[in-house]
């Protein structure tokens, strides 16, 4: 419930505390008094969109403020879930800049709006003109059979199926998507894949040639230059090898005479030995060299292979041509595995639809069943609220498909004359009727669906007399179940309240604000007085006052 209500800064309300209790709250006041200025309020907690123009002083900023009880309505898993501190007074408050900015927070939390809206759903039922419009809608009206029903466990399970399924259905479309683009790219694919393949491209493979063939197009100077080198180390007229040997000779005749000779003659064969492996290795280097045309023809060939595929890729390395065939390899083979994908997806979204059939058919089983009873509570509802040739019927048509709440669409229909064929409640029903035939639902769910406050804003438009009366009676007897604040222009219901409140306006140095206050026994019997009569007060209108107020 409700236990209080600050306003700052907001329209015409520059501050105000409202204190509620449990029971049948009533606010009265004249036209234009705020009576609507504070429904906006409360709906800003309840995630609203924000308008600046809201905004008394545009220096300050305005906030709202509600703090509820919510002992007893099993809130913790919702704030374990959205990482809030849970207490058993809950406060909820929202912020509002006149540059836009605006800010929610619940028990000092920093929350968005999605979030607001879901704890409001949990705790506020607002009935509003705008409501009163909604009873005319489908999805409305199925709501409101389930609530009867006591489908909600149901309708959760069905949901998150239902989510799922449209999770994988969303997955499925993207999926054939892609494949239809790869299927159409595939010829391409399969040409670039298959001209790498044909290359045999080896990893090394292009310097291997690239040096062969420095080798081949250099031959004779190669081949002249290891002649060159074995002829002047063995076969000149004076070559080296000979030379030092002979150096080396005469180095031997001096061991014993010079220490260092020894050393000399050592070093001296050693390298002697390399010389003669040097010479060795040139004449073979020079009789293995050969020019080789058809070698060059290969060659050339081979490397101008290599040279178009990357000129055409557009990459500078043979090894970066053999990873691109890799990666298209990859990518062909993933277009290939999109029909098996496809199959798999398509597999479980049938069971998933099985399981929603399932649902869908206990959901529908139990709308069915309870159809014939909340047929039955309506019209006796209507019937003591004056539309005594009231017909009220729920109309279940089970569809081929699925949709967010099962296979059922629901319709309500309505007729308040005698030999009338019931028809569209929008198109039959008069505004003084949809006012009863909502305040019936209220009342009807108010047993069945846990909530902790209802407010009713004008719901007794177009009605009077002993009607209202009787309307009084019910929104009392649900206020037994609930916290009922209702906002209302008829001194019937007005009497019926356990607290009455008055919205007014007075003026100041500034300009005009709106005022809330709690009325007095004696101050009740004079406003409602004032609804009877107007706005002069009689003795009789005084005493009439009292006598309704003393029915409830």
């Amino acid at each position: 419930m409700i236990k209080n209500i600050h306003i700052g800064n907001y329209a015409l309300i520059d501050k105000t505390n409202i204190g509620l209790e449990k029971g049948f709250t009533i606010i009265t006041g004249e036209t234009g008094a705020g009576k609507s200025i504070l429904l906006g309020a409360i709906g800003l907690t309840l995630g609203q969109r924000a308008d600046v123009a809201a905004i008394m002083d545009k220096n300050r900023k305005c906030v709202v403020e509600i703090t509820y009880d919510v002992v007893g309505y099993d809130l913790q898993p919702w704030f374990a879930d959205n990482d809030l501190d849970y207490d058993d007074e809950v406060v909820v408050r929202r912020e509002l800049t006149a540059d836009g900015k605006s800010r929610a927070f619940i028990n000092d939390t920093p929350v968005n709006n999605k979030l607001l809206k879901e704890f409001g759903s949990f705790l506020i039922d607002v009935h509003s003109q705008h409501q009163s419009l909604l009873i005319g809608q489908p999805e409305y009206q199925l709501e409101i059979l389930d609530a009867f029903c006591g489908n909600q466990a149901l309708l959760k399970d069905y949901r998150v199926k239902y989510t799922r399924r449209q999770g994988l259905l969303s997955e499925l479309t993207s999926l054939k998507q892609r494949a239809k683009e790869a299927e159409q790219e595939e010829d391409y694919l399969k040409f670039q894949f298959n001209q790498l393949d044909e290359a045999r491209l080896r990893e090394g493979e292009q310097q291997e040639l690239e040096e062969e063939l420095a080798v081949l197009n250099n031959a004779e100077n190669i081949k002249s230059a290891f002649s060159e080198s074995t002829y002047v180390l063995t076969e000149s007229d004076n070559p080296v090898i000979q030379a030092l040997k002979g150096v080396k000779n005469r180095m031997a005749t001096l061991e014993g005479i010079v220490k260092e000779a020894t050393d000399y003659e050592q070093r001296l064969s050693s390298v002697i030995l390399e010389l003669e492996d040097i010479a060795d290795e040139s004449e073979r280097m020079a009789e293995r060299v050969e020019y080789n045309p058809a070698r060059v023809d290969v060659i050339n060939e081979r490397l101008n292979v290599m040279y178009d595929l990357l000129h055409k890729h557009r990459l500078e390395k043979v090894e970066e041509l053999i990873a691109l065939k890799d990666e298209l390899g990859k990518k062909l083979k993933g277009i290939q595995s999109f029909a098996e994908q496809i199959e798999i997806l398509e597999k479980q979204i049938k069971s998933v639809e099985t399981e929603m059939d399932s649902l869908a058919g206990k959901l529908h089983k139990a709308r069915v069943a309870s159809e014939e009873k909340l047929r039955e509570e309506m019209r006796g509802l209507l019937v003591s609220m004056g539309i005594k040739h009231a017909v009220f019927r729920v109309m279940i048509t089970p569809l081929d498909h699925f949709t967010a709440t099962g296979k059922d669409d629901v319709s309500f229909l309505f007729s308040a004359n005698k030999n009338q064929e019931p028809g569209e409640l929008v198109k039959v029903a008069s505004g003084g009727e949809i006012s009863r035939l909502m305040l019936s639902l209220k009342y009807i769910l108010s047993r069945t669906k846990q909530l902790p406050v209802i407010i009713f804003d004008e719901i007794d438009t177009g009605v009077s007399g002993e009607i209202a009366h009787r309307m009084a009676e019910m929104m009392k007897e649900m206020a037994r179940r609930m916290q009922v604040i209702s906002i209302s222009h008829l001194p019937q219901i007005a009497a019926a309240g356990d607290h009455h409140f008055k919205v007014y306006k007075e003026d100041d140095q500034v300009g005009t604000i709106s005022r809330i206050r709690r009325l007095t026994d004696e101050e009740r019997v004079a406003e409602i007085a004032g609804m009877i009569s107007g706005s002069v007060v009689s003795d009789a209108a005084l005493e009439n006052a009292r006598l309704l107020l003393g029915q409830f």
